[in-house]
């Protein structure tokens, strides 16, 4: 009896066993949400980074779910936090750190920073990528989906134009003279405008004009924005002037619109993300080169496109979610993102790659793209800034437009935008 007792016993321990044991090998399921701002069909390179990195850690197997643009992934992630269900990892765009991390939704990540190395972590990518990772003196991104804004240009227009296809335009004044010889018309009607500024929900070339210029967008303490500045008055000047002086640029060109225009010849120099190159690349049958923005006090293209911000706050869900963040931020894989979308290779190690190395050598105008980086400044963002970005695009369009007078309508938008932020 005794021994039928023992052969029992031994039966339920091997059963506890093999029972912890499967709960043990189960890996940790995450959620992963991305958005992709531009063509070239880049869900599919996201799935197979996300595919490669399950294959190499089988106890960590990460999903991962198209979440729309970066405006409708903060939608997303924003209701997700009301109803209790984050995903655990979302490439989430610059200007939402701080929103994000005020709302409670984002996590900071200091503590796993300080576990992969600290300020060594850190420093492996550029420094200017780390502008719009930090919210209230904490890390709440890793740079991964980054752009500037860069200026494509069609070579052969510039050769026809009499203008040199190895030499766009570095000042504001040189572009307004481009811009005028490349324009082409039949009678009234415009056949291909000279330069197209699409316009975007975040404004980014309101804030590269504005950079240029020298100015500021938004006080020091992001309570207040700055519109009424001369700096920033002298921004929107010019960019009026493009349009109804030169009238060489359409008033309002969507921003989807704007690779479209290039390729088919429409617009002979537009100002895109560095993350339209691969539909460029793909779609472009001309002789086309890449040009920094120019500038008029200074180069200073704002920062742009989205981190890789941590939700999950389950403590083995946000170690298994770090471990995904480090490896997709890791050189290789910086690498092989920037090859395949025309994004900005964040970590400064993946330029010395071989394959980063060949892709110089074929397509060497991305150096351009490398070169920005050093004058890149701050995506205006603040947790109240929502409203005021509204505002600002409205304001935009009016004035392009000759709805409303550009000095008396900068300061009623900037009323309008200083007394939203406070209600905030």
């Amino acid at each position: 009896m005794n021994f039928r007792r023992l052969l029992v016993g031994w039966a339920a321990l091997a059963a506890i066993a093999w029972a912890s044991a499967a709960t043990a090998a189960e890996p940790v399921r995450l959620s992963f949400w991305y958005p992709v701002d531009v063509g070239g069909g880049l869900a599919k390179v996201i799935d197979g980074l996300v595919a490669d990195f399950n294959q190499a850690h089988p106890d960590i197997q990460v999903a991962p779910v198209y979440s729309g643009s970066y405006d409708v992934t903060l939608q997303k992630i924003q209701a997700a936090k009301l109803g209790g269900a984050l995903p655990d990892i979302a490439v989430t765009e610059i200007s939402s750190v701080p929103v994000l991390g005020a709302l409670g939704a984002a996590q900071p990540f200091d503590d796993l920073i300080a576990g992969a190395g600290g300020k060594n972590f850190l420093e492996k990518f550029w420094p200017s990528m780390l502008l719009n990772c930090r919210y209230d003196g904490k890390v709440y991104g890793v740079p991964f989906q980054r752009s500037t804004p860069v200026m494509y240009y069609n070579k052969d227009a510039f050769a026809e134009a009499g203008l040199d296809p190895e030499k766009p335009p570095l000042t504001w004044e040189e572009l307004a003279n481009a811009a005028q010889k490349l324009t082409q018309r039949e009678g009234d009607r415009v056949t291909r405008w000279g330069l197209e500024l699409p316009l975007e929900a975040f404004n980014w070339f309101y804030y590269a004009l504005v950079y240029a210029n020298a100015g500021e967008v938004l006080s020091p303490d992001g309570s207040k924005v700055l519109w009424d500045q001369p700096k920033d008055i002298e921004a929107l000047q010019f960019w009026y002037d493009l349009v109804n002086k030169y009238k060489s640029t359409p008033a309002y060109t969507p921003w989807s619109d704007g690779p479209q225009e290039f390729v088919a010849g429409k617009a002979a120099m537009i100002w895109h993300s560095t993350g339209s190159q691969a539909f460029m690349r793909q779609h472009v049958k001309f002789r086309w080169g890449l040009g920094r923005l120019p500038k008029n006090a200074q180069f200073g293209p704002p920062s742009g496109g989205g981190n890789l911000m941590l939700y999950a706050t389950d403590p083995a869900r946000r170690n298994a979610a770090w471990t995904f963040i480090a490896w997709l931020s890791d050189a290789p894989q910086a690498a092989r993102w920037s090859i395949a979308s025309g994004y900005l290779a964040t970590n400064i190690a993946s330029w010395d790659l071989p394959e980063m190395q060949t892709l110089v050598k074929q397509r060497p105008e991305v150096l351009v793209t490398k070169a920005q980086l050093a004058d890149a400044k701050v995506e205006p963002a603040s947790p109240k800034y929502a409203p005021a970005r509204d505002i600002l695009n409205a304001l935009i369009k009016d004035v392009l437009a000759n709805k409303v007078p550009l000095q008396s309508g900068t300061q009623q938008a900037v009323a309008s935008a200083n007394e939203a932020m406070a209600k905030q």
